[in-house]
């Protein structure tokens, strides 16, 4: 989480009676209740993320579906440099319908390819 936030938060525990707590830049600990939704999104991807380390000593492939949708700019830019250096050499699918993420990657030099599906009804 310290990564994925620059800094802002760095130890997430379990807390017996309030559940998971979040340490911020002053040291203190603050309940994950209590984080914007753009925030907790980030702990949530961050835990699952993190397991995927525990899973297999493989390099899995990593699928995500619309994963950033209450991510600002600044959070999914933060995200995605992130996951373009720690998961490198590593298959990551993204499903998104915005472009965002496209915008970001290419401003940043990160490698992706692009697919558009297109679904049309009749």
């Amino acid at each position: 989480i310290s990564e994925i936030t620059k800094g802002k938060y760095s130890n997430v525990r379990f807390h017996d009676q309030i559940g998971l707590i979040v340490e911020n830049e002053n040291g203190e600990y603050v309940p994950a209740t209590k984080l914007s939704v753009g925030t907790i999104e980030q702990l949530y991807l961050s835990l699952r993320l993190s397991m995927v380390e525990e899973l297999s000593e493989e390099k899995l492939p990593i699928i995500l579906d619309e994963p950033f949708a209450y991510f600002d700019d600044d959070r999914l830019e933060n995200f995605l440099t992130y996951m373009a250096d720690k998961y490198q050499g590593r298959q990551i699918i993204l499903f998104t319908c915005t472009d965002r993420e496209e915008k970001i990657l290419k401003n940043n030099g990160i490698a992706y390819n692009l697919v558009n599906l297109s679904w049309f009804f009749l």
